[in-house]
């Protein structure tokens, strides 16, 4: 059923949007339903006790992105930041291994140009980074950031050991209806906006995920 799940979801992410007003909000969308299904895809192969960690790990990632998804419809310029803040990420990384040694930049003589680039600016944030309680609270999820955003990062940082393994396969089997719902409504909301520039409201999202 999930691998189902995950080939309707990148189906969808090909698919028209209403009209061509949002191009940063119907971009962050697409890109959002094609990691779901990425992560969904690979998650569907969990039948046994021993998965269930992953699982959790793979959860709190496909919360975070509904979440995230959550707040960029919500304006063009929420879909801009989190498109720019993924560059920013990136930028980030490269700089600091540039700044430890562990990469730099050449011209086509192979001489070492990383200082140059470094104080050229070009690595700098152009955002400033929101955190992902800030944008739950301000797309109105903070209750599913706190209930099920948080427990999920307990297994994701390491911080939850002493759970023994469970084959009982009412646990496998709540771990993947979990995910499942997760990525139901990541689709469901960017769809609904492709489609039809509609967001669902808190009780519609409640339902989709099964906790109503």
């Amino acid at each position: 059923m999930l691998k189902m799940q995950s080939e309707m979801l990148l189906t969808a992410s090909q698919f028209p949007a209403k009209s061509n007003d949002q191009p940063q909000r119907d971009r962050y969308c697409r890109l959002i339903v094609l990691r779901t299904s990425d992560l969904l895809g690979s998650a569907s192969g969990f039948v046994r006790g021993a998965d269930i960690v992953a699982g959790q790990i793979l959860m709190r990632s496909m919360l975070e992105d509904l979440i995230r998804v959550l707040w960029g419809t919500l304006s063009e310029e929420n879909a801009q930041h989190l498109v720019q803040h993924g560059q920013d990420e990136f930028k980030n990384v490269f700089r600091v291994n540039l700044q430890e040694g562990t990469a730099r930049v050449t011209d086509t003589d192979g001489l070492d140009q990383s200082q140059r680039f470094l104080e050229e600016g070009t690595l700098k944030r152009v955002v400033k980074k929101k955190s992902v309680e800030t944008m739950a609270k301000e797309a109105g999820a903070l209750g599913l950031y706190n209930v099920c955003y948080r427990f999920a990062s307990l297994h994701t940082h390491g911080n939850f050991l002493d759970q023994p393994r469970t084959d009982d396969p009412i646990d496998i089997s709540a771990m993947l209806s979990a995910l499942g719902a997760i990525s139901k409504a990541t689709g469901h909301i960017c769809i609904r906006w492709l489609l039809g520039r509609e967001r669902p409201s808190d009780t519609e999202l409640l339902e989709l995920l099964g906790v109503h």
